[in-house]
């Protein structure tokens, strides 16, 4: 009788643990193929998020497809070309486009140059920086739907708006002091491409030439096969393992020049490799050139991680 009673409480006990987890689970992948999306296409929970121009958007998209413009997700602000908007702002606009908490929300680009294809992880990063649990990234974006002949809409959509207050994580974003206080104790992912990283070439933008000390250059480019959808799960582990190692409870920083390109391989961190402490630095070089008490150097003793075709 004892025995029975002792495991009854276990067993409570266990669920009690694990019921947190299991509400915290995804519905969706954190990457999902056209294929699956052309499965889920009437899912009532299903929205998706359209981040090209408004023009690509008018001349065709998937049907059901929202235009969400890329430029409704980062701000110029303060001489800073992609700043996080405000908190409101990002209320208003995931309301506008009717999102709620329950949705399963994929977001699709352009992948016709490497910083058009960067633009959809940003979103998503700043929908679950919101609260969103269920977003998604399309695996080759429109370009792979649009060559696999899938079926096009130029029907414009829209969805009734609703009143969205986020739920906000101060654990998606890093600003500068964030960086400046625990240079030295935060691996520094750098996510341009390697000229920029070493200082042999120089960003417009960027007021400076080279790095922050004692980052490793993980170029957001290295992230991609030659049709642009992303390596598998094994090949994404080992480039980041060859530089940020395989603690995955490590604090980690990704940056790149505007805050453009870097979300990529934090949402690939979290989402797709399990690494539970990763942030980006949205204000990027672009902001900690500007200061002149940031450090900036040009050595340079990080392996370079292998890359696909044109990347």
């Amino acid at each position: 009788m004892k025995r029975s009673i002792l495991s009854k409480l276990l067993v409570f006990l266990l669920l009690v643990l694990l019921s947190p987890a299991t509400g915290l689970a995804r519905e969706i992948a954190p990457i999902v193929s056209t294929d699956w999306l052309i499965a889920n296409l009437k899912n009532p929970k299903l929205i998706i998020l359209d981040v090209r121009r408004v023009e690509d958007y008018r001349e065709g998209h998937i049907p059901g497809a929202l235009s969400a413009f890329y430029g409704s997700w980062a701000y110029m602000k303060n001489g800073l070309f992609a700043s996080l908007p405000e908190k409101d702002d990002i209320d208003d606009t995931i309301g506008y486009m009717g999102i709620g908490f329950g949705n399963w929300v994929v977001v699709t680009g352009c992948m016709d140059t490497p910083r058009l294809s960067y633009q959809s992880a940003r979103v998503a990063c700043t929908l679950q920086y919101a609260g969103i649990e269920n977003v998604a990234l399309l695996d080759g974006g429109m370009n792979k739907w649009i060559a696999e002949k899938k079926s096009m809409s130029k029907r414009i959509e829209r969805r009734k708006p609703n009143h969205f207050k986020g739920k906000y994580s101060g654990e998606k974003f890093a600003d500068k002091n964030y960086v400046k206080e625990r240079l030295g104790k935060l691996i520094l992912l750098d996510t341009r491409e390697r000229e920029f990283f070493t200082g042999e070439k120089k960003m417009d933008c960027v007021p400076k030439t080279g790095h922050i000390p004692g980052a490793f250059n993980m170029p957001t480019s290295c992230a991609f096969n030659e049709d642009k959808t992303f390596k598998t799960k094994e090949d994404l582990a080992a480039i980041v393992e060859a530089a940020a190692g395989k603690d995955r409870s490590a604090a980690i920083v990704t940056y790149c020049d505007i805050g453009q390109c870097c979300p990529t391989w934090s949402y690939l961190l979290t989402e797709v490799l399990g690494y539970t402490n990763v942030r980006l630095y949205e204000g990027a070089m672009q902001e900690w050139a500007q200061d002149a008490d940031a450090p900036v150097t040009t050595n340079d003793k990080t392996p370079e991680p292998k890359k696909n075709g044109n990347h």
